[in-house]
């Protein structure tokens, strides 16, 4: 496999893809779209005078790089920023096709994006990363990992197009956050992705969806999810659908540390079947294989751990390897339910009670190996079962590392400790990544084709003004408008009503002057004396 750079500068700045018009032939230069994000990574790195400036459909910012230039040592900081300049970038052919290791990664920051971020840049994969400008959000470590980061979001449709400019492969590992809408980024986000996908002629698309998503169409984000597979499916688009189950890393916040800090644990009656726990690491692995083999073309395949485990088993672990006992305040299901149902009752509350329904998948989950991954996954995956990480070795070691930690003062690894990992996680990576002669693609599954980067870049910018003038038209639309009979004034004009209410029920509790009295106080004050 040909190793490429993984980003133009790989630890001093990273750019956005921008997008200009093509010609019949050559174009001397192609100017950035206007109000194209940019990113900017300003480290303590070498002059970038020999390093090469552009990748496929990367704009330069001029101002920034004529500032690396200048040398010296600054401070490490890496931040979004949106860039109105449309200095001039490299002369590219016409004809130069899209590199079949350039790969757009959405989630990056996420406990599986990141992993997958990390083992493409290791195989020599060109990686650039869609972000949100949120401060919340580091995104530093990837500049130093060698991707590019450029700013979008799935809620801003006109920042999707310039991010696929030059992109061979996509990886969806994207999802709302707790405070966003999840119809918002997972649903209506999801299909502008995959219409641009279609129309810039995206070779390869992998989604990561939820495993069993399809039985519980009463869970919104699982049905979300399985809506977006049968969209991605009726796209047309070269595909895989990869089923994610429970990952192992949150059992740590949840389970390892309370344990450890004699804090209360919330379990179960016992009633619930359990979850096949993955390690992300694996999960990125698999993609990794997914990604480039044609065999998973146009499927659909669960990815889990080797063993099933429930509450209550996770608990015990912790109390083994720790050494503790667990301050477990046991939650049954039909708490949970009349929890649910509370929660419903109230529009404030909704995302809680949506979020609670997730207790019906582990009440009518299928036990023991019906939840496991199945040796035709394996098998298509070309990887082992004994490859795959097990939870008492995941948990066992983060109690290993903190003991040593709180023995010796910091944690120190053992002599020849991180060498083994290492090889370690290059020989499953290179399993992973091997191709075989019988790696042949599925039967009425479209054939790869060749597109050019000149191609998808005129397509995105007819996409960004298509998107931008929809912003500006949904914008100058009478729904929009703060007064009269519409939706909006009538949440804007009640949320008034309300505060305004609260505020007056405070002071009368707080002055023993009824709301009444308030009121004809205030337009005594403010009327002309008589």
């Amino acid at each position: 496999m040909p190793v490429l750079a993984a980003t133009t500068a790989a630890t001093a700045t990273a750019f956005v893809a921008g997008t200009g018009r093509s010609g019949a032939s050559a174009r001397p230069a192609v100017p950035a779209l206007r109000g194209t994000p940019q990113v900017a990574a300003e480290s303590s790195a070498r002059p970038l005078g020999a390093t090469p400036l552009a990748m496929l459909g990367l704009g330069v910012c001029g101002a920034m790089v004529r500032k690396q230039r200048k040398g010296g040592l600054t401070a490490r900081r890496a931040t979004i920023t949106a860039s109105m300049e449309t200095e001039p970038a490299i002369e590219e052919e016409d004809s130069t096709p899209v590199k079949k290791t350039s790969v757009l990664v959405l989630g990056a920051t996420g406990t599986v994006g990141r992993q997958i971020v990390r083992q493409l840049l290791n195989a020599g994969y060109s990686v650039r990363c869609m972000l949100r400008n949120r401060a919340d959000r580091p995104f530093s470590f990837l500049v130093d990992w060698g991707a590019t980061v450029v700013e979008g979001s799935l809620s801003r449709p006109e920042s999707l197009p310039s991010s696929l400019v030059g992109i061979h492969t996509v990886i969806d590992c994207a999802t709302a956050r707790p405070e966003e809408d999840i119809y918002d980024i997972d649903w209506e986000g999801k299909k502008r992705l995959i219409q641009s996908c279609k129309e810039m002629k995206i070779q390869r698309y992998v989604f990561c969806s939820i495993k069993d998503c399809d039985k519980y169409q009463s869970v919104p984000l699982m049905q979300i999810k399985y809506l977006t597979e049968k969209f991605l499916k009726d796209s047309g688009i070269r595909h895989t659908i990869l089923r994610i189950s429970g990952l192992m890393q949150p059992l740590i916040s949840q389970y390892a540390v309370s344990v450890l800090d004699d804090q209360k644990v919330w379990g179960d009656d016992g009633s619930m079947p359990g979850i096949a726990y993955i390690d992300s690491q694996d999960v990125s692995r698999m993609m990794a294989s997914a990604m480039i083999k044609e065999r998973t073309v146009g499927q659909t395949l669960t990815l889990t751990g080797p063993k099933v485990w429930s509450t209550n088993e996770v608990i015990k672990l912790c109390e083994e390897l720790s050494g503790r006992d667990a301050d477990v305040n046991v939650v049954s299901n039909e708490q949970m339910q009349l929890t649910m149902a509370a929660a419903g009752l109230f529009d404030w509350t909704v995302d809680v009670a949506e979020r609670l329904r997730f207790v019906e998948v582990n009440q009518q989950g299928s036990p023991g190996s019906a939840m496991l991954m199945t040796e035709d996954t394996y098998q298509a995956l070309g990887m082992e079962p004994s490859g795959t990480r097990k939870l008492e070795e995941y948990i066992g070691e983060y109690y290993r590392r903190v003991f040593k930690k709180l023995t010796k003062g910091k944690y120190e690894a053992e002599p020849g400790e991180l060498e083994k990992e290492k090889a370690e996680s290059e020989a499953k990576l290179k399993q992973a990544l091997t191709q075989d002669m019988e790696d042949t693609l599925p039967a009425g599954q479209p054939e790869e084709e060749e597109v050019t980067v000149a191609f998808q870049r005129d397509v995105a910018e007819r996409l960004q003004k298509f998107f931008e003038d929809k912003v500006l038209s949904e914008m100058e639309d009478e729904k929009n408008a703060w007064f009269g009979w519409v939706p909006l004034a009538e949440v804007f004009n009640g949320r008034s009503a309300m505060m305004g209410f609260s505020l007056g029920l405070f002071t009368e509790w707080a002055t023993d002057v009824d709301v009444a009295k308030q009121v004809d106080l205030v337009l005594a004050i403010f009327s002309p004396p008589s």
